[in-house]
């Protein structure tokens, strides 16, 4: 399972840990030195949001920041004709519309 916002489509970004030791200029100390940098990653907060579409129980995946796009999706699709449709093609032509 890919760790991608399926609306905003965040991803996993690089990002460097920087390690200091030292006491701080501004505590009295002579200031904090660099004694490594090591790259990591940092993952968006996904969060598992479900609605009812026609009918079918729908799932998306999306950033906290984006939850509440989900619900206006929901909302809009309340006047279009997605009666019949497979909980795939109703994700699909939700998605369309973002």
């Amino acid at each position: 399972m890919s760790r991608i916002c399926e609306i905003s489509g965040k991803r996993p970004t690089v990002v460097n840990s920087v390690t200091r030791r030292g006491k701080a200029k501004a505590d009295g100390g002579v200031g904090k030195k660099t004694t490594g940098i090591s790259k990591r990653w940092q993952y968006p907060n996904l969060q598992k949001v479900n609605i009812t579409v026609a009918g079918q129980e729908i799932t998306f995946r999306v950033a906290t920041s984006y939850v509440h796009k989900v619900y206006e999706l929901a909302e809009r699709a309340k006047g279009m004709q997605l009666e019949g449709l497979t909980a795939k093609q109703i994700k699909a032509k939700l998605l369309q519309l973002v």
